[in-house]
């Protein structure tokens, strides 16, 4: 039966409702869909963004930490492990880091160098080119006083928190030995109160902008800890930046942050990389070419020039274990009052040169009492850089009968019969000692005090650098001759290179540290010890020979010693190239066996 006139079907209305409710539901599909594409869009450029910012700042610190490695490569003269100065106010170039940025061990913040790096102008994922703050102590113009292995950082890094440390401690507690060398930044996109406008000095036309850091670091609300204003004015002060929230993930809004960090420890420039280059530890160490050989020639020279010659084998007291900062070269001062027979190498003897205490040494008189110069040791300047970073890791005994007050028994053909002579190992009869402390070992500490200045009392304590004998004799000042001070080139990691004399020639020097119980047995140990590896350092430019090796070979001939014909052959232009012939190698077994 048909529905009556004007009373609508419920089929059709069912059905029209059933169609008007899918079409809603198709609708809300393509919404949710919509929306659904765009979340996951607006995702996607959000992690690409952070990866662009992630890998810029990774380029940016291997950039660093490598140039830092290779610091000496690009600049003679000086040693590994310093940082650029930044690109303060493109007054260098945009993109140059400045010659010279702040005072001597002031923390400084600008723009990363990136054209010094040899890098494109890198980007984080908002198009802004980096920033970049580093610790004062690690920069290269002006330089600190102490730059080694053992240098602290300047620069502490918050967690987010604001209390917790990234790096510069553990936990809530400051530890000096984990502060940073450098920080780089990016600073994301800008923040209300920033003002990013082109610069009217100096504009960086390619990063675009300005170099005031306020424009683009930020300050978190919670910790109250601002990265543009977190650099001290003052030198070896602390600088504290933080690792904030990123504000676009957080609720609060007086949190405005958006900077991105990575940082650089000291660690990750020398253990991780300096230290693992084959010519690290030689330029230190080498017996024939390193800054402890050519200290101890130093010392010889000294020794030979003294008021009476050759005779006169007088050597410098020691300077004091423990000085008031170890960074300042004129603080290592050989001590006559009372005598110090072991302790710091000194970079003046003027007490030991002095007419009426010591040698009467005119030489290093005449350059002021400085012993450690070009002009008391000619090619000194060779290895004064790493001297000057690293003179408070070498040490230096003298025997009682090598002494400035010991006049009598120094100018015998044996002083030793006389008096206490040093022993190492298993030689007697030594003269002096100069002794490299290498790394530090577990339980070792020498920079832990919250200050940064060089004044730590860790490093008046021996065992901080020395091991075993070494630690125990260089702190003996009452040597006798009953019980000569014991040294060892076995000890730890300490580099052991003695000073020896020659009963005709006088002093030397020998890394072997042997004892010199003849003419013959003390000059061709010292000859043989010119050779390192394949290499016969006795060779001096084209076609020259050492004059210190010619006179070894001198006298060994004139000794008539059994191997005066291998001394011969050792300075032969044959083996001066090398020892790849065998009469090379058996001239150099033969001193060997003298």
């Amino acid at each position: 039966m048909s529905p009556e006139a004007g009373q609508e079907n419920p089929h059709r209305a069912n059905r029209q409702r059933g169609i008007a409710l899918l079409v809603v539901l198709v609708l809300l599909g393509l919404l949710v869909g919509v929306l659904a594409v765009g979340f996951t869009g607006d995702l996607a450029r959000q992690n690409k963004r952070e990866q662009q910012t992630a890998d810029a700042l990774a380029k940016a610190k291997e950039a660093l930490i490598g140039y830092a490695a290779n610091y000496r490569d690009e600049h003679s003269g000086q040693v590994f492990g310093y940082l650029p100065c930044p690109d303060v106010d493109g007054s260098a170039g945009e993109g140059t880091a400045e010659t010279a940025c702040g005072g001597t061990d002031l923390t400084v913040i600008g723009r990363l160098p990136w054209k010094t790096l040899e890098l494109p102008p890198l980007r984080d994922g908002n198009d802004e080119c980096l920033w970049y703050a580093v610790s004062g102590d690690f920069k290269s113009n002006p330089q600190t006083s102490l730059m080694n292995w053992d240098t602290n950082g300047l620069i502490e890094i918050m967690a987010p928190d604001g209390t917790n440390f990234a790096a510069g401690g553990s936990g809530s507690f400051a530890i000096p030995t984990r502060r940073t060398a450098a920080v780089i930044f990016a600073p994301g996109a800008i923040l209300p109160g920033q003002d990013r406008s082109f610069a009217t000095t100096h504009p960086p036309t390619i990063c675009g902008g300005n170099y005031n850091a306020a424009n683009y670091m930020d300050s978190d609300a919670a910790s109250g800890i601002n990265n543009a204003a977190a650099v001290s004015p003052n030198a070896n002060a602390l600088s504290r930046f933080i690792a904030a929230f990123n504000s676009d993930r957080t609720a609060n809004p007086n949190n405005a942050f958006n900077d991105r960090l990575a940082f650089i420890t000291p660690n990750e420039i020398f253990a991780d990389r300096a230290q693992k280059r084959s010519d690290f530890l030689p330029y230190l160490t080498d017996p024939n070419a390193g800054m402890l050989r050519a200290a101890a020639d130093c010392i010889v020279q000294y020794g030979r020039t003294n008021v009476a010659g050759i005779v006169d084998k007088r050597l410098p007291w020691a300077a004091p274990l423990a000085l008031s900062n170890y960074g300042i070269g004129g603080n290592y001062d050989d001590d006559a009052t009372p005598p110090r027979y072991s302790g710091r190498l000194p970079y003046r003897a003027n007490d030991s040169a002095a007419l009426v205490t010591g040698t009467s040494n005119s030489i290093v008189l005449l350059a002021g009492g400085v012993l450690l110069t070009n002009s008391v040791c000619p090619g000194w300047n060779n290895v004064s850089g790493f001297w000057d970073n690293w003179k408070d890791h070498v040490f230096y005994a003298v025997a009682k009968a090598f002494a400035p007050n010991s006049p009598t028994s120094a100018i015998l053909p044996n002083p030793c019969t006389l008096d206490e002579c040093l022993k190492v190992d298993s030689a007697t009869g030594i003269a002096a000692v100069l002794i490299f402390a290498g790394e530090k070992q577990v339980g070792q500490s020498r920079n832990n005090d919250a200050n940064p200045l060089y004044s730590s009392a860790a490093k008046s304590s021996v065992t901080n650098y020395l091991e075993g004998v070494n630690a125990v004799s260089i702190q003996q000042n009452s040597p006798t001759m009953g019980t000569p001070r014991q040294f060892s080139q076995t000890a730890g990691n300490d580099t052991v290179m003695c000073i020896s004399a020659h009963p005709v020639t006088g002093l030397y020097v020998d890394p072997t540290c042997s004892t010199p119980t003849s003419t013959c047995t003390s000059n061709a140990n010292s000859l043989a010890g010119y050779r390192s590896g394949n290499t016969n350092n006795c060779k001096v430019g084209t076609n020259s020979v050492l004059p210190a090796c010619q006179n070894l070979v001198n006298t060994i001939s004139s000794n008539n010693c059994s191997c005066k014909k291998s001394a011969n052959d050792f300075i032969s232009k044959q083996c001066l190239d090398g020892f790849t012939k065998p009469k090379c190698q058996n001239a150099y077994n033969a001193l060997m066996a003298c």
